[in-house]
């Protein structure tokens, strides 16, 4: 009894790996092959557009193993000439198994301006009693600005360039924001002001002043306890 018992158990084993065996061909045998679709943008990558005008998404097309499926293409795009600043028009095809194509246009609205960062810069810090703790000087960054020719402009960081391209963090810790000259040349902060690295946005932003003569627009902005007095000269 004892030896049947064995000699089952031993056929069952057997049995166990040949169904094992049989499922790793399976595997090796699977040979679905996927093809991707291809997206070509239509015109430049990279678009200016100025402010209030027009524009017209060139477009983009989609190949899928030499066929042309354009029409799969769904586009977002956030493009408002009404509002100057940087916008992303994004384009995605998925073919039958799922897998999706990307590209990406950048449009730039409005006329592009470079906001030099000028001596006089500087980030103060503040002991509890309100008296100054440190002060940081820094100064010729060039920034990145557009302008709709009426006293508004986009800048890619209103701190100046302080983390984004002095201390190297990158773009992600840039704070973009508008800035809007009034006929009186005050400058107030007209949007903006969050910092993507950090998720946190400005306290305070006052003294913004436009001086025609420099050419320059210099204002505070308080952030994380620190007062970034910046000095533009737009060139």
């Amino acid at each position: 009894m004892k030896k049947i018992f064995v000699y089952g158990l031993m056929l069952c084993t057997a049995a166990l790996g040949f169904t094992s065996c049989n499922d790793d061909e399976d595997q090796l045998t699977d040979t679905r092959v996927t093809n991707y679709i291809v997206l070509t943008l239509n015109g430049d990558q990279v678009m200016y557009v100025d402010a209030n005008s027009d524009f017209v998404d060139p477009g983009c097309t989609a190949e899928l193993a030499g066929e042309d499926v354009s029409s799969k293409v769904i586009v977002d795009n956030p493009v408002n000439t009404s509002e100057i600043g940087p916008y992303v028009i994004t384009y995605k095809a998925v073919n039958a198994d799922g897998f999706a194509a990307e590209a990406y246009r950048y449009v730039y609205v409005g006329k592009p301006v470079t906001g030099t960062v000028s001596e006089g810069s500087y980030r103060q810090t503040w002991n509890g009693d309100g008296t100054p703790k440190a002060q940081v000087a820094w100064s010729g960054y060039d920034l990145f600005m557009l302008t709709d020719g009426n006293g508004k402009y986009w800048t890619e960081d209103l701190l100046g360039g302080y983390y984004y391209l002095r201390a190297g963090y990158g773009s992600n810790y840039a704070m973009e924001g508008f800035l809007q000259v009034n006929e009186d040349n005050t400058v107030d902060l007209a949007g903006g002001g969050f910092v993507p690295g950090w998720g946190d946005a400005y306290d305070d932003f006052t003294g913004g002043v436009y001086d025609p003569e420099a050419n320059t627009i210099s204002y505070d902005c308080v952030y994380a306890g620190m007062d970034f007095n910046v000095v533009l000269t737009l060139n």
